[in-house]
């Protein structure tokens, strides 16, 4: 008999006065493919959140309006149902029949977002029953304890992000050291169809140290409190490390450029404050100048007035002198009483001469102030010419200083982003070094542990001719997709990962972990269907082919090769299970002209624009 699966249908966001935003799903493979931003890794997102995921949904502009969400899902009995969550979480409603909107009349069946052995009306029991999984426990630690298998215990396992898919950790475990025993306990019910029901808890007081139990709770407690604010792909050690380097060659090169720039604008800081200065100090000389033409033009009006007052002296003086000898105005003296020798304020001929001395004397003046008047107009003249010059001067560096401005503020700025991303990966990397060493302790007082408790309980760990079987399948899938050098592929239970030709995935690009990555989910699914094991029955893979799209070096480069043709060519046969891929590149044409194909242009004159509609302006 074979085990029962699921199979996504449809994905639908609806909202008021919103076009819905929908996605449908066929047996088999489904790619979504095309631009960046255009909302392919949010389809898996939302389907993790419709899925049971805690979320919140990513918050981004094209979602904002929607309300509901509906994800249309088949089981293998071909009863199909619909499952509907607000878009900010909560518990979910369940209808029979597939419905892109809330059926008229139906009421529907709430049902809880969180797992509960105890409780039957939950999201997460639901769906365990509909694969027969229902009630199945798996072992959590060292002393034998178990708790009972939740839903999303599978989806880690069928729903892989792109972040998720590069990691070097292993494809079974999600970084979690708390949570080590019970994924690999998961991925062994998965492999055998046997749960952990029939492991007996060994009790503390019967052969486990409490100091040493004291500690490893301690110590869960502080992996627990770290792990809650790590995600896979942020607190890669080996890509942190990369991203440091990256980082401090970038604030390098970052630093010099703004040295130069920073370097400029102070030269033309500097070079306007000068302009500045000599402008100030030739319009106040200028001023002055200006002042002083008024100053010397009154003057010369008083040397004007003064000669000619002195030239009217001397006229009149001659004018009397030549007039006959009258008695004298001033004295009374009668003209033979006169003494015209004598010194006398009637002394024509005297007053004659001082008036002529006098004008000689303000002449010298007024010559001299007209050279002063001539040089002061010709440094006037200078400095009209070089007032405009130098305003133009100023206004010219005033533009490149403000051209240079902005270049400069998104260079600091830019310089410190730099900086301060560097320190924050300088944390991360201190978070990975303590979560390290906590877990290294962790793992030598679990060691003992087992150590003790192996006495008493048998081991758990899954056989070898199961572990090779599957390794077998994966090494199948990995030929027929053409993938270089996949002539060994074996599990290795100590990573619990696969070591593809001698060596291990782990220790690949990024882009040979994705690929392998996906094959170890295939395989996992084709494996559990070909054993009649239970499986959800669908994965999702975001990016597997990253080898194609960003390789790191020859090594990680698929380019060269047919693995992409053969990839799709391999899963375009599957007819009994379903396969959705998420991916940038553009698959081969065959591909794209399947139904089940979409592609995302974001471009709204060309084909589908991204998942949600376009927003109109």
């Amino acid at each position: 008999m074979t085990a029962p699966t699921l199979t996504l249908r449809h994905l639908c966001f609806t909202g008021p006065d919103k076009e819905p935003a929908q996605l449908v799903f066929n047996t088999g493979l489904n790619v979504i493919y095309g631009a960046s931003e255009t909302g392919k890794s949010f389809v898996l997102e939302a389907i993790d959140f419709m899925l049971g995921g805690r979320g919140p949904l990513r918050d981004i502009p094209e979602r904002v309006g929607y309300d509901r969400i509906f994800l249309g899902i088949e089981s293998a009995e071909n009863s199909a149902f619909t499952l509907v969550r607000a878009t900010s979480g909560g518990q979910f409603q369940l209808y029979e029949g597939l419905h892109q909107s809330i059926p008229v009349g139906d009421e529907g069946e709430v049902l809880g977002a969180r797992h509960s052995a105890e409780n039957d009306n939950n999201l997460s029991s639901f769906l365990l029953n509909k694969i027969s999984l229902k009630g199945k426990r798996v072992r959590t630690n060292a002393r034998s304890d178990t708790r009972s298998l939740s839903f999303r215990d599978l989806c880690h396992l069928c729903l892989i992000t792109e972040g998720k898919i590069q990691q070097q950790g292993s494809p079974i475990e999600s970084g979690q050291a708390t949570q080590k025993t019970q994924e690999y306990a998961t991925f062994k019910l998965m492999l055998t169809g046997v749960d952990d029901s029939a492991l007996v808890s060994v009790s503390r007081e019967s052969g486990l140290s409490q100091s040493r139990t004291a500690k490893l709770e301690f110590i869960d407690e502080l992996l627990t409190s770290y792990q809650e604010k790590m995600s896979n792909s942020e607190y890669n050690p080996q890509e942190l490390t990369k991203q440091l380097e990256k980082l401090e060659a970038s604030i390098v090169m970052e630093q010099q450029a703004l040295h130069l720039s920073e370097a400029q604008y102070q030269s033309l800081i500097n070079h306007r404050n000068d302009i500045r200065k000599k402008l100030q100090n030739g319009l106040d000389r200028r001023g002055e100048i200006s002042e002083l033409m008024a100053r010397f033009a009154l003057l010369d009006e008083h040397y004007k007035s003064d000669l000619a007052r002195l030239e009217g002296i001397r006229e009149a003086g001659l004018l009397v002198a030549a007039l006959s000898p009258q008695k004298c105005p001033l004295c009374g003296a009668e003209p033979d009483h006169q003494n015209r020798d004598g010194d006398c304020d009637g002394n024509l001929e005297t007053t004659v001469i001082a008036a002529d001395a006098e004008s000689v004397k303000i002449l010298q003046l007024r010559r001299e102030l007209n050279e002063t008047v001539h040089q002061l107009g010709h440094e006037a003249g200078s400095f009209d010419r070089l007032i405009p010059k130098m305003h133009d001067d100023l206004h010219k560096l005033e533009d490149n200083i403000k051209t240079l401005s902005p270049e400069l503020l998104n260079q600091r700025s830019s310089y410190a982003d730099l900086v301060e991303k560097r320190a924050s990966v300088h944390a991360s990397l201190s978070v990975c070094d303590q979560v390290a060493d906590l877990q290294t302790r962790r793992e030598d007082l679990e060691k003992a542990q087992e150590g003790e408790v192996s006495q008493l309980q048998g081991t758990t760990d899954l056989s070898s001719t199961t572990l090779d079987q599957f390794a077998q399948q994966v090494e199948q899938l990995l030929k027929a997709w053409n993938f270089p050098e996949a002539e060994r592929v074996y599990f290795d239970q100590a990573d619990r990962d696969l070591v593809i030709n001698g060596k291990r995935r782990s220790s690949r690009g990024k882009g040979m972990r994705a690929i392998t990555y996906a094959a170890f989910t295939v395989g996992l699914l084709e494996f559990c269907r070909a054993q009649n094991k239970p499986h959800l029955g669908f994965v999702i893979l975001d990016s597997p082919l990253l080898a194609y799209r960003e390789p790191e070096g020859l090594e990680d480069d698929l380019s060269g090769t047919d693995v992409q043709d053969k990839f799709y060519e391999y899963l375009a046969r599957w007819t009994n299970k379903q396969i959705i891929i998420i991916e940038n590149i553009d698959p081969p044409l065959g591909i794209t002209q399947r139904s089940a194909s979409s592609f995302f242009s974001k471009n709204p004159h060309h084909g589908r624009y991204g998942y949600f509609p376009i927003i109109d302006a």
